[in-house]
């Protein structure tokens, strides 16, 4: 089934990111998708059309990411995520995934975790505006913040959630399997 054309910037975007899973190993090719997500998100169609996205729902266990792209070569997906103000994400990891998280509107705080001998020790804080670009290693623990008014987020994972194991970490220092958020399909075009 032919997949619909999304934004001509979303389009360009998927085209130097499949090149860069082409030519560029390791680390080095979530650093090159943060400076193309930079770019991404300067683009004012797409800032336009973020502004209709749906604020995912609840299911008791998971929350909903906009499902926008998911590469059948490379496995890299593109979603987006709004938050109301205030809306949080409890300490969690995105298992062996790599995670770069970019921000359209509002803001996050984004607090990265360390266990300790009684619980969690915050580690650094990161405050991410409109157009700023966040990396999450694997296995990165970590809890995000939205400020004061809604946060719309485009987020590149090299695998789609769901297909890999990830943990949401408890104040007591446990953790729990956490299927990750819901994949809901939306059209970026």
């Amino acid at each position: 089934m032919e997949r619909k054309p999304m934004l001509p910037a979303v389009e360009k975007f998927v085209a130097d990111m499949r090149e860069t899973c082409e030519t560029v190993e390791g680390d080095e090719k979530w650093v090159r998708c943060r400076e193309l997500l930079l770019d991404l998100l300067k683009d004012p169609d797409l800032q336009a059309h973020a502004q209709d996205w749906p604020v995912g729902g609840f299911d008791g266990k998971k929350v909903d990411n906009l499902l926008f792209y998911e590469d059948p070569d490379h496995g890299f997906v593109i979603n987006g995520l709004i938050k109301n103000p205030g809306g949080l994400a409890v300490p969690h990891d995105h298992g062996s995934a790599w995670t770069v998280y970019g921000v359209l509107a509002g803001g996050e705080r984004i607090v990265q975790m360390t266990p300790g001998e009684n619980g969690f020790e915050q580690g650094e804080a990161s405050e991410c505006g409109p157009g700023d670009v966040d990396i999450v290693p694997p296995w990165r623990i970590h809890a995000e913040y939205a400020g004061g008014e809604k946060t719309i987020a485009v987020i590149v994972r090299s695998q789609r959630s769901g297909t890999f194991e990830q943990y949401r970490h408890n104040d007591d220092g446990t953790k729990t399997l956490f299927p990750g958020p819901n994949q809901v399909p939306y059209a970026l075009s």
